[in-house]
């Protein structure tokens, strides 16, 4: 009785230490895997952007937006709202402008809806690149290549159903991780009116990084991130300070077969070359 009440011992801590044997390498590389093979998924992200300059004041951009997207070829649906105030002493400053959006994008068709004229309008990539439309969700797979390299850097847990990583850092250790975060992030239109923008990088100072992601520890797809950055840089001699807070939610992996524009849409759009 004693050996067998031993033997069982043995086997339910083996299962114990097997259940317990995944490091954070082997997590990420079967995130990363994971990653490579997401075809669609729904998307819930809030965003908020602060940048503030000496001589214009304040810029806060405010946006929250849930949709579904297909990865190959490219086809999204996005709706939510979106803000923007500006502080400081010019034309509008304290008056804040808010908007409805709602944004499809499908065989290489796009149709915006114009919430001030309650109007949807069919437009074309002059209208708005589609760079600029999936700035703000960069490809999950590219997001964890870029950051494999500090995986020994997070700390790494696991609770009842997630792997959880978190990175809290400031200084130069981790500049080059955040000019490529704030690359991904920046739309490159707005990039290319910085001038030199790698010696606006170069002079960029880190006061804050934090990054957090979760994963389901069955089948290693990325449920979370977040991302929280503070940092300034110096451009055209002015000292720019930015502070950026992205959340992402990703859910129904691989389970969006299709995306399609509504045909009362597509009746009532209008051609976006006068807007």
């Amino acid at each position: 009785m004693k050996k067998l009440l031993f033997i069982v011992t043995i086997i339910i801590l083996a299962f114990g230490l097997a259940a317990c044997s995944e490091n954070a390498e082997d997590v990420y590389t079967k995130a990363l895997e994971a990653a490579g093979n997401m075809e669609s998924a729904e998307v819930s992200m809030r965003l908020n952007q602060e940048i503030s300059m000496v001589k214009e004041g304040k810029v806060v951009i405010d946006s929250d937006m849930t949709g579904s997207m297909i990865i190959d070829p490219v086809a999204m649906h996005q709706k939510g709202t979106m803000s923007m105030t500006m502080e400081g002493e010019g034309f509008g400053a304290g008056m804040p402008i808010e908007m409805d959006t709602e944004i499809y994008y499908v065989d290489n068709e796009m149709y915006i809806f114009e919430s001030m004229t309650e109007q949807w309008i069919k437009a074309d990539s002059s209208f708005l690149p589609i760079d600029t439309l999936t700035a703000n969700q960069p490809d999950v797979s590219e997001q964890l290549k870029m950051l494999e390299k500090y995986v020994e850097d997070f700390d790494f847990e696991e609770n009842d159903n997630s792997f959880v990583y978190q990175l809290s850092a400031d200084g130069e250790g981790f500049k080059k991780l955040s000019q490529e975060m704030l690359d991904d992030y920046l739309p490159e239109d707005l990039t290319a009116q910085m001038g030199d923008f790698s010696q606006v990088m170069e002079d960029m100072e880190i006061k804050k990084l934090y990054i957090e992601m979760v994963i389901d520890n069955e089948t290693f797809e990325l449920k979370n991130y977040k991302l929280d950055m503070e940092m300034s840089m110096i451009v055209e001699g002015e000292t720019v300070e930015i502070v950026q807070n992205v959340n992402s939610k990703y859910s129904n992996i691989n389970t969006i077969d299709k995306i399609e524009v509504p045909q009362e849409v597509i009746d009532s759009a209008v051609d976006g070359t006068g807007f």
